[in-house]
């Protein structure tokens, strides 16, 4: 076991990476695994570390992280939905956030003091000796929304943590917090950039792409996709479900384009405006953007019976596809800023999607479109005066 001086030297050397890595923003993994090296040559009888952080993202509540001696690092999320479980309403870290108790420590080979949690009995089983915890507020502790982060440390050694281990625990605790920050406010930032303007869009704003104007050219193939019957829905069916509604059919809409390599640039209502990057192989991107745009029609179209069956309309989804060159970035004013796509290529798929319904077709692409996929889905079906381009576009649809 190393000597106290030893010990010391060791901590010392933490606690001033742990400045080196906040300024560095580096993830949470990469200082608990830090954190969890420096303990164990400094002779703390630690055995796990796990780290719960409150992040923001629209479906994940907070990231975990956790190490073992015996496996290492883990990382793990805590979904939104999950907050009403049994298991998190019977849990010292709820007591702890609800209580705004900083500090729990708890002897688990006594079974007295580990009978008020069921999660107690269960680390007891686990061969878990010791258990100490330690929560952190960041911000305004009378905030609304309090933000923080929970570290559990534990061990499995007979007697439990010595008073020099609680020492060094207690001691770092708010420094592994503060080194955490920096890093994980980047990643919520970054996170929330890629839910509401996309993940290629969203790391762009973050790298400081942020002057208005600030625009670059792009081949690309544009996807714009609506609801036929919307607005209809919307006078028949009450606010609360009518939000429903349209998420169930999002649900549908938006996976397949992310999964095929497109980027969501802006909700329109009751559909969207996605681009695919036509880059090296133009015509892999066509097809891509046609696998996405069936497999989304095809996903609502399956929500039918569902929904019929709960007394709510079947919205079927329309698409266009065109190809062009737009600008990508920067729009805006006012302060008020806005990371898409705009050109006559944008506007030309808007137009062509509103004839998808007078023509009778899901979906209809531009001759430019079909040429550059070379999809033999795809058949024409005659050439149609679009508003405000001059000549008739020779449109195509699926056969």
């Amino acid at each position: 076991m190393p000597d106290a001086v030893h010990a010391a030297e060791t901590i010392r050397a933490l606690e001033s990476d742990l400045i080196e890595l906040a300024l560095r923003r580096a993830p949470v993994d990469a200082i608990v695994e830090r954190v969890a090296g420096a303990l164990c040559e400094a002779g703390v009888q630690v055995n796990q570390i796990r780290l719960a952080a409150r992040t923001l993202h629209p479906a994940i509540d907070a990231i975990a992280v956790s190490w073992s001696s015996k496996t290492g690092i883990d990382i793990g999320v805590f979904r939104h939905a999950e907050a009403g479980g049994d298991d998190w309403l019977r849990s010292p870290l709820r007591y702890m956030i609800d209580t705004r108790t900083l500090r729990m420590r708890r002897r688990l080979s006594d079974p007295a003091q580990r009978a008020d949690y069921p999660v107690f009995e269960n680390m007891a089983a686990a061969g878990i000796t010791d258990y100490l915890a330690h929560l952190f507020i960041f911000g305004d502790p009378d905030a609304t929304r309090r933000d923080g982060l929970i570290v559990r440390w534990m061990t499995h050694h007979a007697d439990g943590f010595r008073d020099s281990d609680l020492a060094i625990l207690d001691r770092i605790g708010a420094r592994v917090a503060a080194a955490i920050l920096p890093g994980l406010e980047h990643s919520i930032a970054g996170n929330l950039l890629e839910a509401y303007v996309g993940a290629r869009s969203g790391a762009q704003v973050l790298e400081g792409t942020i002057q208005t104007g600030e625009t670059q050219a792009m081949d690309a193939v544009i996807v714009v996709v609506d609801l036929a019957g919307f607005t209809a829905a919307s006078d028949a069916v009450p606010g609360d479900r009518l939000v429903d509604l349209l998420d169930r059919h999002l649900e549908a809409m938006v996976p397949p384009m992310t999964a095929h390599g497109g980027e969501i640039l802006a909700f329109l209502g009751d559909g969207f405006l996605a681009a695919f990057e036509l880059g090296a192989d133009a015509r892999r991107a066509c097809v891509s953007a046609l696998d996405a745009a069936t497999e989304a029609i095809d996903g609502v179209t399956a929500l039918a019976s569902t929904l019929s069956a709960e007394g709510l309309p079947a919205l079927p989804l329309e698409a266009a596809l065109h190809v062009g060159t737009v600008r990508y970035g920067n729009v805006g004013a006012g302060g008020r800023q806005a990371f898409t796509v705009i050109g006559p290529a944008v506007n030309a798929a808007s137009r062509i999607e509103a004839l998808c319904r007078p023509l009778g077709h899901r979906l209809l692409t531009s001759q430019a479109f079909a040429e550059t996929s070379g999809d033999p889905r795809l058949r024409p079906v005659g050439d149609h005066p679009i508003r405000g381009i001059a000549e008739p576009m020779t449109l195509y649809a699926l056969k």
